[in-house]
This record gives C-alpha cells, structure tokens and sequence, in this order.
C-alpha cells in the first residue's frame, strides 16, 4: 500500500487502489475523484511544480 497526495486537493490516497491518475512528465500522479484529474489535466504544471509561494496561501490560521 502507497499513499499519495492527490496534487489537486491534498487528499492522502492509496495509490493501488486510485481509481483517477494521470502521467505528467514521467510521472505518474495520482487523484481521489475525476473533478481533480479534470483539474490536473488542464493545467498539470500547476499542479505537478507548485511554486514555492503557493504554499502560503493554503494556511488557515
């Protein structure tokens, strides 16, 4: 058993058991509901090399 995180929504998956994935530059990636591969498949460098700065954004305090 893998887990991943979908780089979509950060949801932790199973990767043996995804039933979404996409391959982005080699890579295989991972995704716990068709909206998020939809997401990913759009814009997959968003998602596959996330700025450093976005990060920052995400936290609530």
């Amino acid at each position: 058993m893998a887990q991943v995180k979908d780089p979509v929504c950060g949801m932790v998956i199973d990767s043996e058991t995804a039933k979404y994935k996409s391959e982005f530059e080699g890579q295989t990636y991972y995704f716990c509901a068709p909206g998020c591969k939809t997401a990913f498949d759009k814009e997959p460098r968003r998602y596959a090399h996330p700025q450093q700065d976005q990060h920052r954004h995400h936290g609530h305090s």
